[in-house]
């Protein structure tokens, strides 16, 4: 994947998903101007909300980006997928971090309720 910047260069999302990071415990996503705002994207936004995860939606810069803590996507296929590293920086909580593990849970919990009440 790739990070895609909007026009005055903040971090929009990636080419193919919407990007996410985690610093200090904090959700950050940009501020969804300059992206695709996807139906993963709302629902790991919403899952923040109902399950206390502080979250901000923001400009931020690729230095910003790399001072993460940890990093995941978000799409329709992948759910939420963690990010390993960002331009060859390893990022230091590991693979998944423990936010993004803990949205990995509540995502894949709600795709699961939701398709045993589709039927």
């Amino acid at each position: 994947e790739a990070l895609m910047l909007d026009d005055q260069g903040y971090v929009a999302s990636c080419n193919a998903t919407n990007f996410f990071m985690v610093r200090g415990g904090e959700v950050l996503t940009s501020t969804g101007e300059a992206c695709f705002n996807g139906i993963t994207r709302a629902a790991v936004m919403r899952l923040c909300g109902t399950h206390g995860i502080a979250l901000a939606a923001r400009n931020f810069t690729l230095l910003d980006v790399y001072a993460a803590d940890e990093a995941f996507v978000t799409g329709t296929f992948g759910g939420v997928t963690p990010v390993r590293s960002i331009d060859g920086r390893m990022l230091p909580a590991g693979l998944p971090g423990p936010v993004t593990a803990r949205l990995a849970e509540l995502y894949r919990a709600m795709v699961e309720r939701e398709t045993q009440a589709a039927g």
